[in-house]
């Protein structure tokens, strides 16, 4: 067995998880349930609480990390308030989780620690300048530069979402034609009713139907994903002329909606980047649907001191390694 495990909790506006998982990026153990995020911070910290301390009866925890939505204070670890998790308002998470385990903890934006587990263990090994885009029930951008995850001034985490992308178009953070209403999963149904109206406003159609519509060759929801793919294309031709970036990693829609959509995004970028998008690759999440909990985990990694960070030069087996992973619970 290793000698030393991190504990991370990925906190999601559906379900949750503890992980144990090891410095080089195996999960050898998860404990998933519902947030049910409507009860507020209180129980959902009670819900991890609890499962990590029936997680440390096998395992001998090092460090502690979270991945949660923003905005965030990462230096303090303080959540301010994130569109998802109701009352989460200025909530020292840190510092709970710290008086409750006795052990430290790393608060991580959910976008940047995605980004920090492609870098240690997925597609970004080896790069020290990527984006990772979120492309999931919102829409994020996390940031390593010069091999480490970038926060902003006073550790506050990059935003992206409520920016206004387009003067028209569905709505979301609040703001017409943000890039959260065009470039996330979730989008998908408000541009569909913003397009055709006539068609999907009775009845909002979820990403799942609008993508087999597209595959079925339906004119109107192929013009739904390329609206979207040219958005999101558009985001990384933004970050990567303003960063120079060397890669850029796309999360669920990628993943999803796979190289059609993908080859759409690539298309756009290389139209509307300086370069015409020679420097800097866009490929989907190489860790996959592992991604998620190796997130929470890369966030108690990057805690560390750098001796002891994982080397994101190396290669080596990181396919699932799971060596007794829990039965889900409904805590």
């Amino acid at each position: 067995m290793h000698k030393q495990f991190y504990l991370g909790w990925d906190i999601g506006g559906t379900k949750s998880a503890a992980i144990v998982g090891t410095p080089d990026g195996q999960i050898v153990a998860r404990i998933p349930w519902p947030s049910q995020v409507q009860r507020g911070p209180d129980a959902m910290i009670a819900d991890f609480l609890g499962a990590a301390c029936q997680l440390r009866q096998d395992y001998p925890i090092a460090a502690v990390g979270v991945a949660v939505g923003g905005p965030l204070d990462a230096d303090r670890g303080i959540v301010l308030g994130p569109p998802n998790l109701p009352r989460w308002d200025n909530i020292p998470l840190r510092q709970r989780l710290m008086q409750a385990l006795d052990l430290p903890v790393r608060v991580v934006h959910d976008a940047a620690a995605c980004a920090l587990a492609e870098h240690f263990w997925g597609a970004g090994r080896g790069v020290s300048h990527l984006a990772y885009l979120t492309c999931g029930t919102g829409f994020g951008a996390g940031l390593i530069l010069g091999g480490k995850a970038y926060q902003g001034a006073g550790g506050l985490s990059p935003e992206i979402g409520h920016f206004q992308l387009r003067p028209d178009g569905p709505v979301a953070f609040g703001v017409r034609g943000s890039a959260e209403a065009y470039c996330s999963a979730q989008a998908l149904a408000g541009l569909a009713i913003w397009l055709y109206p006539s068609r999907f406003a009775h009845q909002p159609p979820p990403p799942a139907d609008i993508a087999a519509l597209a595959a079925a060759a339906d004119p109107d929801a192929m013009h739904i994903l390329q609206t979207s793919a040219h958005a999101v294309g558009d985001i990384c031709a933004l970050l990567s002329d303003l960063l120079r970036l060397e890669l850029i990693v796309i999360g669920s829609l990628a993943t999803y909606l796979g190289e059609t959509w993908l080859n759409q995004v690539r298309s756009r970028f290389a139209e509307k980047s300086l370069d015409g998008g020679h420097r800097c690759r866009i490929v989907p999440a190489g860790l996959a649907d592992r991604l998620q909990d190796c997130s929470a985990l890369a966030a108690a990694a990057s805690g560390q001191p750098d001796d002891a960070m994982p080397d994101s030069t190396s290669g080596g087996d990181h396919g699932p390694h799971h060596e007794h992973l829990t039965a889900e619970t409904n805590s």
